[in-house]
């Protein structure tokens, strides 16, 4: 079987289809999978075991060079197309591939491009098991949800390497901390995270790395400026690869919900996320206490009219209290976990 998966963009949604490529790996062990992803986000599946082939979408390209891309895909003769994703790009990527069946959810105007399209589910789960009822279709199902992004050696030594020339003091608590987000309703205060990032150096000596993206900088800024005490020397923006190494030598990580809440869920660290607008539940793997959320609902999640709201209280307003006792919480029930302990 020769198989074609598609997940052009985001990271967190990236992340989150790699439980079902392994789950299609396991039921199908004989067969030949391609994943379809954009840059950076190709950088999740650069060293995944269960893919015969990465893929790598031509962003802006001239419509020749596009059109090539188009007839390379089609030309593979694909016996089966999974569209994760559901956007326009992706369900016309899908119909072009020619695939004599082709998966993907049931949403409005674009049911048609599918041979299957499967409604998307209309409680709140976690988006891994969203993207592991496409593979139902095919006799494939895993109740494992575990995120998965490998990294190589020389990814590691820099991250050690990094480490080390910032100052990482073995025995202390290394705390990476994310407070940013391009979208205004996942922001949660910058005076908020200073309080806690100060307490957690008054309280625990531990040792604070920002980690931020391209264009992120003043997020990092904002909060530097409300602290009392000074964080560890800047990161500065290593590639995914190497974050994923980084953050597997944190203890903990804590911030606002963004792709790399999802990189520390990979790396099997405690993990603290503030959410806004999106549901906590479907970012949040479930059934575990090692990673958790806070948020809250002014009582307009469920009919919001984000961008026409003026108040964004669904991520300013999210309790101080209930995010420091989360910490706290984390700190004394997962100690056992913290490298720091060995």
């Amino acid at each position: 079987m020769n198989l074609l998966l598609i997940q052009l963009r985001r990271i967190g949604d990236v992340m989150m289809t790699t439980p079902a490529i392994r789950a299609l790996r396991k039921s199908f062990p004989d067969a030949i999978i391609s994943f379809l992803t954009e840059t950076p986000s190709d950088q999740v599946y650069k060293y995944n075991p269960h893919l015969d082939h990465l893929l790598v979408y031509p962003k802006k390209k001239s419509i020749r060079e596009l059109q090539k891309f188009y007839r390379r895909i089609r030309h593979q003769n694909y016996d089966c197309v999974i569209d994760f994703q559901g956007n326009p790009r992706t369900a016309l990527l899908s119909r072009f591939s020619g695939s004599g069946f082709r998966i993907g959810f049931d949403f409005k105007g674009r049911n048609w491009v599918y041979h299957r399209a499967v409604s998307f589910p209309s409680d709140s789960t976690y988006s891994a098991q969203h993207k592991m009822k496409l593979l139902e279709l095919l006799g494939a199902e895993s109740t494992d949800l575990e995120l998965e992004m490998k990294f190589s050696s020389e990814d590691h030594d820099y991250a050690l390497e990094l480490l080390k020339s910032l100052g990482a003091q073995p025995g202390r608590l290394q705390v990476s901390v994310s407070p940013v987000s391009r979208q205004p309703y996942k922001v949660w205060p910058t005076v908020h995270f200073a309080k806690l990032i100060d307490w957690l150096i008054e309280s625990y000596g531990a040792q604070v790395y920002f980690l931020h993206g391209p264009g992120e900088e003043h997020f990092i800024d904002s909060v530097t400026m409300e602290m009392k005490n000074d964080p560890m020397p800047p990161v500065g923006i290593p590639n995914l690869l190497q974050t994923r190494a980084l953050l597997a030598q944190m203890d903990l990580h804590f911030g606002n919900d963004n792709g790399l809440r999802h990189l520390a869920i990979a790396a099997g660290i405690p993990s603290l996320g503030v959410f806004g607008k999106p549901s906590a539940v479907s970012w949040t793997p479930p059934e575990q206490t090692i990673h958790r959320s806070v948020e809250y609902d002014p009582g307009c999640k469920n009919n919001c009219t984000y961008p026409n709201c003026d108040h964004l209280s669904c991520i300013r307003d999210v309790p101080f209290n209930e995010v420091h006792q989360a910490l706290k919480d984390l700190l004394s029930e997962h100690k056992n976990e913290f490298r720091t302990s060995s």
